[in-house]
């Protein structure tokens, strides 16, 4: 039953229903709680020469704050949170940057690694020594270089973005062999020049090793404490949404173009089965929209508890307004995990305090004061530039910690002892389970929805932990977990109800081929959601309460829950009258096809019946009239 269907058969009932799997998912996202305050936001200033967006964060053994520019520039502060300094200027765009000090930085930009020095201690960079290259490059706007990762025998770590093949300018060629012919079907984004979608390793004596394929916009790097490669990629064509990824040498994931510099590649032999059997998926899914739209850097919590009770996991900033929080376990001999929310949106969170969260913050760091720093930049087209710092304020927040995978289903541990009467009825638990297509469209609509019902919950004697056993358990789904009605013992609800578990492998082995995808059966087009006839036919205010949750989950990331978008990209429907003065058919065409500035084409993941309902309830929400 796809999200409309499952909607609409609920809303026709007779009694008050169980909440849709999108229902459950917004209702609980954006579900008004009033849960204690535990973290702060607040805003940091900068020194206002510094412009362009900051790009990269980190920090030097001794405590002192390092940051790049979209400009080109590093600024250092001291350790005193006070003095600050141009440390270089001139970069390329840099993205990644790692302190050995306050007189050596590395840093990666679109050209190179380069590491920066300063020889005769006047604090500014002196020598500019690269390091390692190698990929082509073009004018294209769409081609960056993420990073920065090192491991412990002292190879870095970065992967180089695809173009874009709406950029309007003309290709100019600089460096590489050019070839514009398609790996495959032609897609949205291509590797024109060498090594474009890959990940590679930078070996300490400076020789550029291509390590992994298949990427679109790899737009975090990191390693695990384990020392274990991961990477966020944004969703696209290939990518039914965004997540997590683990990548091992020669690993695919996903994007064919990238596959044209693969040793041996030959035109025309790359089927969409043969690269689907291929394709590694994310260890962790982020579902789009509810858990972003475009992920960034992946930083783990090693603060020892000064960041809360969350240690070990894996947070992640966002191009809109959201940070994810994540777990990873190893099943079977592969990494996979779970992922909730954490802070986001426009709105303060209630157990936050504070500003309001920026948006761009796809660079993240944790400091020496255990505080999670988020470097925000409006350079693509949206938000503001600003950065932010969240600390903790020692309250313990109400929260599901983890999700492991058992047997028959999962153990679930809180971060508070639960109210037992609560935790031991099955029916407080409800699950979901969907997956994507593997296609070379942008995106994907959830596919293969299902209820899993709940057989058994055996609570421990101490209220912080619940085992969940589930009628069955198939390896190649996203498991959805909604726990809206949970409280603790104290009376609080749960502060993110909704999370999602990525289960591409069993513990017994079970492993799906493609991750949580497959490709569409012979028939079936892998274009927008069914729906019936009897879907097609709804109005009113039924067809705008079916819209209010298709834009919780596609819309709101960009638009806002208070329609007022971000400044400089998505439309402001509430103060920008002329957006929703528009026809229903110039504002279809826009939803489906996109649009220049930057929205994905929607007819590839919702229904024309989805797209009538979202209208209607943008219309009815913020326009004048309905």
């Amino acid at each position: 039953m796809n999200l409309l269907n499952s909607f609409f058969s609920r809303a026709r009932g007779p009694a008050a229903p169980r909440l849709s799997l999108l229902g459950a998912v917004l209702g609980s996202v954006f579900l008004a709680v009033t849960a204690s305050a535990a973290y702060r936001i607040e805003s940091v200033p900068v020194p206002p020469e510094l412009h362009g967006g900051i790009s990269a964060v980190t920090f030097t053994p001794s405590g002192s704050l390092v940051l790049t520019t979209r400009a080109g520039e590093v600024w250092i502060r001291a350790v005193d949170g006070k003095t600050w300094r141009r440390f270089a200027s001139g970069l390329h765009e840099p993205m990644g940057v790692i302190a050995d000090s306050e007189r050596e930085i590395h840093v990666a930009h679109r050209p190179e690694l380069l590491r920066l020095r300063d020889t005769d201690g006047d604090g500014r960079a002196d020598t500019f020594d690269a390091l390692g290259g190698g990929w082509g490059l073009t004018n294209n706007y769409h081609e960056l270089f993420f990073g920065l990762a090192r491991d412990r025998a002292g190879n870095f770590y970065g992967a180089a973005s695809l173009d874009s093949a709406a950029e309007k300018t003309p290709m100019t060629h600089t460096r590489g062999e050019l070839n514009a012919q398609p790996a495959a079907e032609k897609a949205g984004h291509g590797s024109d020049v060498p090594w474009r979608g890959w990940a590679v390793q930078i070996t300490p004596d400076g020789k550029t090793v291509p390590f992994a394929s298949g990427f679109r916009q790899p737009n975090g790097i990191g390693l695990s404490p384990e020392g274990e490669l991961f990477v966020t990629d944004n969703q696209g064509d290939y990518k039914p949404s965004c997540g997590l990824l683990h990548v091992a040498r020669g690993d695919f994931h996903g994007h064919a173009e990238s596959l044209k510099w693969e040793p041996g590649y030959q035109p025309g032999r790359l089927t969409p089965e043969i690269l689907w059997r291929r394709y590694k998926g994310p260890a962790v899914v982020f579902p789009h929209g509810v858990m972003g739209v475009s992920s960034g850097e992946p930083v783990w919590d090693l603060t020892r508890g000064k960041f809360g009770p969350y240690a070990g996991q894996v947070f992640c900033g966002d191009y809109s307004n959201i940070v994810t929080r994540s777990g990873l376990e190893n099943v079977a001999g592969a990494w996979q995990g779970f992922v909730f929310p954490f802070l986001g949106r426009t709105e303060i969170p209630p157990y936050a305090t504070g500003e309001r969260l920026g948006a761009g913050a796809t660079r993240a760091a944790f400091g020496p004061d255990g505080a999670l720093y988020l470097a925000e930049t409006a350079g693509w087209g949206a938000g503001q530039d600003g950065f932010q710092r969240v600390t903790w304020d020692g309250t313990l927040p109400a929260d599901v910690h983890s999700m492991q995978l058992t047997a028959r289903g999962f153990v679930l541990t809180f971060t508070k002892p639960m109210n037992p009467a609560e935790l031991a009825n099955p029916a407080n638990f409800e699950f979901d389970r969907f997956r994507f297509y593997y296609h070379v469209k942008y995106g994907s609509p959830w596919i293969d929805e299902a209820k899993v019902p709940v057989t058994e919950v055996r609570p421990s004697a101490d209220g912080r932990r619940v085992e969940v056993t589930l009628a069955e358990m198939q390896a190649g789904f996203v498991y959805q977990i909604s726990v809206g009605n949970l409280h603790t013992a104290e009376g609080e609800p749960l502060a993110n109800p909704i999370g999602y578990y990525t289960a591409n492998r069993l513990l017994d082995g079970t492993v799906a081929i493609g991750g949580t995808t497959r490709l569409a059966r012979e028939g079936e087009a892998s274009l927008g959601a069914k729906e019936s006839p009897a879907d097609a036919a709804q109005t009113g205010p039924v067809l705008v309460a079916a819209g209010e949750k298709v834009y919780k989950l596609f819309c709101v990331a960009c638009h806002q829950p208070d329609g007022r978008g971000l400044p400089g990209g998505a439309a402001n429907f509430v103060e920008d009258k002329t957006r929703l003065a528009k026809t229903d058919v110039q504002l279809m065409e826009s939803l489906t096809k996109g649009t220049e500035k930057g929205m994905p084409p929607f007819g590839t993941v919702l229904g024309k019946t989805q797209q009538r309902a979202v209208l209607a309830y943008v219309r009815a929400t913020f326009g004048e009239k309905p």
